[in-house]
């Protein structure tokens, strides 16, 4: 087996040549590398690099600054982003930020998962950039990595050696990183570094590169998983406007959003609702399924009935709010997906 100690130490030789140059490698602030790594999460480096990171750090520059804010001050910086659940988890864990750690990151695992939106990998990430800490921040790239070069070997156990082996946790989590860049874009690896990928695992890591790719339908389209709230009170719907920055602005639907991985559509719809009202609500079966095909997608669209459990309905992405009774529908200029839902509740008792 490759030590582990020569592999962390060519690493760092190659990264001093060959690393790249980044805004968020220039500080070691939690707060503007927390603010890098979400980003980076769903877009690519440079136009992070170019746009969004300078812009968002302008217009809020300081944790207290985010926490302050409301989800509308923030959605014309993060436009263009994509993910806006991500963007509200940021406003939400700024404001834990300040009220629960007097406006200081923790630096505990534990402390930093319990921030919203920041998982494993996010708050290792913050551990090794900001205060230096030997811990690996393993996301698939570099998962990829140590599986080629280190075939027999527990991806975690390995990546804690690798970096415990190394000078710095900032360093390596870096050098890391670009290795995999430059492996992804083809290029040669130069210096001892280069010895360590023969061109059998340069092929295997291509390989499997291509097996984890995302995979399409056999009819080449993407499935998209939504569920909706049909939140009932005195016998009438909760219904919003499109929120800018989304298609078809202006219409009507049923709050709601797209099912995360690994999520159910109740618990989508919870959360959704939490994300976009800031309410708690309970959710029933869904009592309403749409399957739609359009060029490149294919839209699954459930509709569960809710009641409000806590909180009162706030548009936090500066949608318009409405009640509106089953009978006073067709005054509305619904999105055409919304039309066998509102065909239904039409006949249900409210």
């Amino acid at each position: 087996m490759i030590d582990p100690a020569k592999f962390s130490t060519a690493l760092e030789k190659w990264y001093t040549t060959y690393g790249r140059t980044l805004p968020w490698r220039e500080t070691v602030e939690p707060y503007e590398i927390w603010v890098s790594e979400v980003m980076l999460q769903q877009t690519q480096v440079p136009r992070v690099k170019k746009d969004f990171y300078p812009n968002f750090l302008e217009k809020f520059p300081t944790v207290e600054s985010l926490a302050q804010a409301k989800w509308q001050d923030v959605f014309p910086v993060w436009r263009g982003l994509g993910f806006y659940s991500r963007g509200k988890n940021m406003l939400r864990a700024a404001q834990k930020v300040v009220q629960d750690f007097n406006g200081d990151f923790p630096r505990e695992q534990k402390e930093l998962e319990s921030l919203p939106g920041i998982g494993m990998y996010t708050a290792r990430a913050i551990r090794a950039f900001a205060w230096d800490e030997k811990v690996a921040a393993v996301d698939t790239n570099i998962q990829k990595i140590i599986e080629v070069v280190f075939p027999r070997e527990n991806v975690e156990n390995m990546a804690k050696k690798l970096v415990q082996a190394s000078s710095s946790g900032r360093i390596w989590n870096n050098a890391m990183m670009d290795l995999a860049s430059a492996i992804r874009a083809g290029e040669e690896i130069a210096g001892e570094l280069g010895s360590f990928f023969t061109p059998e695992m340069r092929k295997a890591f291509q390989s499997e590169k291509r097996k984890l790719a995302p995979q399409k339908k056999k009819s080449g389209k993407f499935k998209i998983e939504v569920g909706a709230a049909c939140i009932l009170k005195d016998g009438k719907y909760l219904v919003q406007t499109r929120p800018m920055g989304k298609s078809f602005v202006g219409q009507w639907e049923f709050p709601g959003g797209k099912r995360e991985k690994g999520e159910s559509f109740r618990d989508c719809v919870k959360r959704e609702i939490q994300e976009e009202l800031g309410i708690e609500v309970s959710v029933r079966p869904h009592f309403c399924e749409i399957t739609q095909e359009f060029e490149k997608t294919i839209l699954v669209l459930r509709f569960h009935r809710c009641q409000i459990q806590s909180g009162d309905p706030r548009a936090q992405e500066g949608q318009e709010l409405r009640w509106i009774a089953p009978s006073k529908f067709e005054g509305l200029n619904f999105l055409d997906t919304n039309g066998p839902c509102l065909e239904k509740l039409k006949k249900m008792r409210v």
